[in-house]
Order: C-alpha cells, then sequence, then structure tokens
C-alpha cells in the first residue's frame, strides 16, 4: 500500500491494472482511468462547494473510496455531493458523443455513470437512495430498505456478469465489478445519521 497526504493507492488497484493489461484492454484502460478520473473530480468539486473537507481518497481493486465527514451538512447537499459524480459522467458522455464525436470516450463515461447509479449501498446510487429515504423517514428504514434493494441488485448484476463469462467468453471485468457490489454486503453494516461520513465507492471497473 502507498500513501502520500490524502491519496492511498492499495495493492488492490495496481493488481486489477496490471489484470486488464494482461487481460488485452491497454487501449482501453486509459479512457476508463480517466473517466473514473472525471468522476473522482466531480465528487470533490461537489464538496469542496459544500464547505466539506476530505479525509482521504483511496484507490482499491474496485474501484475508489472518498471519505469525508458529512455529519453537518444537510441531506439535500449531501444527496447532491454524492451524485455529482456520476453526473460529470453522464454530462461527458453526451459532449463527447455530440461535440467531439470520440464514441470509444463517451461510451466509457456512459458506462461508469450509470453503473454507479444501481441502488447497491456500495455505489453512488445505493448512498443516494439511503440519503433520500433517510430525508424523508429515518436511517432505520433507509438502512433496511437499501440493503434489501441493495443485495437484489448485486445478485441480478453478478448473475449476469457470471452468464456472459462463461457462455461468451466476456464480462470478466464486469463480474469483477459486480463482486466488488456483493461482497461487502455480505457482513452487515449499520448505517446511521449520526455519525455518518460521505464514504462512497465508485468502480472503475468495466
Amino acid at each position: 500500500m502507498w500513501k502520500s497526504g490524502k491519496l492511498e493507492i492499495g495493492w488492490g488497484f495496481a493488481a486489477m491494472v496490471l489484470l486488464a493489461l494482461l487481460a488485452g484492454a491497454g487501449s482501453v484502460l486509459p479512457l476508463v482511468l480517466l473517466s473514473a478520473l472525471c468522476h473522482e473530480l466531480g465528487h470533490l468539486a461537489a464538496l469542496r462547494l459544500a464547505g466539506t473537507e476530505v479525509e482521504l481518497l483511496r484507490l482499491t481493486a474496485f474501484g475508489a473510496e472518498i471519505r469525508a465527514d458529512t455529519r453537518y451538512l444537510p441531506y439535500p447537499k449531501e444527496i447532491l455531493c454524492t451524485l455529482a459524480g456520476p453526473a460529470v459522467n453522464l454530462v461527458l458522455a453526451l459532449v463527447f458523443a455530440r461535440i467531439a464525436g470520440d464514441y470509444v470516450l463517451a461510451g466509457a463515461n456512459l458506462l461508469l455513470g450509470v453503473f454507479n447509479l444501481l441502488p447497491v449501498p456500495s455505489l453512488d446510487g445505493g448512498r443516494a437512495l439511503f440519503l433520500l429515504v433517510s430525508w424523508g423517514a429515518d436511517p432505520g428504514t433507509a438502512d433496511q430498505l437499501c440493503r434489501r434493494v441493495g443485495l437484489g441488485c448485486a445478485l441480478g448484476l453478478t448473475a449476469l456478469a457470471l452468464a456472459l463469462t462463461l457462455w461468451h467468453g466476456a464480462g470478466l471485468f464486469l463480474l469483477l465489478g459486480a463482486l466488488g457490489t456483493l461482497l461487502p454486503q455480505l457482513p452487515r453494516r449499520r448505517r446511521g445519521r449520526d455519525g455518518r461520513g460521505f464514504s462512497k465507492k465508485s468502480s472503475s471497473v468495466c
């Protein structure tokens, strides 16, 4: 593990990059990493505008994780911070497709943005759903709902990725990304409004 200031890079991230290169994804990998960088910059910019200091940016085997203390941040602002990353990717996808005519880079941003909007707790969509339900009801209800919805979504995504990998010889990196959404849900983790912090993972695996 390598750490410098607020940036931490785990061995898992380096292993994933190496695996992608060995699998022949060298031409696509820079585009995916660039899209992931724009995604994280969207989150960081939104948090900065909200007056929240980022404590840590960690790169792992399944993507990136931002940690920031948002206990005193209103729900609407934290929801916006959570959705800022996928929003940047979707806007860039439109810009690259319509203006630049770069459909490969547009596709990378579109895939990353849509993937992170899935209602899975470890992704932006799941975090936004938790905050939205907590805002309208309470964190306990939000936790139960998000765990059920997220587990069902992660199981479905993993099954689809496994089928693509076994039957068509494709979808290996999608399978790894799907496992990245499923594995964190196996041990139960309680969340609540008190002591909560902005902690999200955005997969850079495709």
